[in-house]
């Protein structure tokens, strides 16, 4: 990667080229920021890794979370992470789609 990624190497993601995604969620008290890759089918290394920083104000925290957040979006690009949710919803949509005819088909074998 030809730009600087700091914020991410220092929370250990090497990997840049293979992140595919991220996720950012409020819990009762923390947030938690999940950030998804795309590897090998033989690949030893997590699909995922999930990073939890406090709520608790604090500004080194929010300055992390924050400059994390931007190196996110800058190695995806905004487009890019909107396509891939439409992607990964429309995939969602025709499992959903295929689960329901099964269970039609096998409700009409009952019949």
């Amino acid at each position: 990667m030809t730009q600087n990624y700091s914020t991410l190497a220092a929370m250990g993601i090497e990997d840049l080229e293979q992140i595919s995604r991220f996720r950012l969620c409020d819990g009762d008290a923390h947030k938690e920021l999940k950030i998804w890759f795309e590897r090998a089918p033989d690949s030893c290394l997590p699909d995922s890794l999930k990073f939890r920083f406090p709520k608790v104000i604090n500004r080194e925290v929010v300055h992390t979370l924050d400059n994390a957040i931007e190196e996110l979006e800058q190695l995806l690009g905004k487009e890019s992470s909107r396509e891939r949710l439409l992607l990964e919803l429309g995939r969602f949509e025709q499992v959903m789609n295929d689960k329901m005819n099964e269970l039609r088909r096998r409700m009409s074998r009952l019949v």
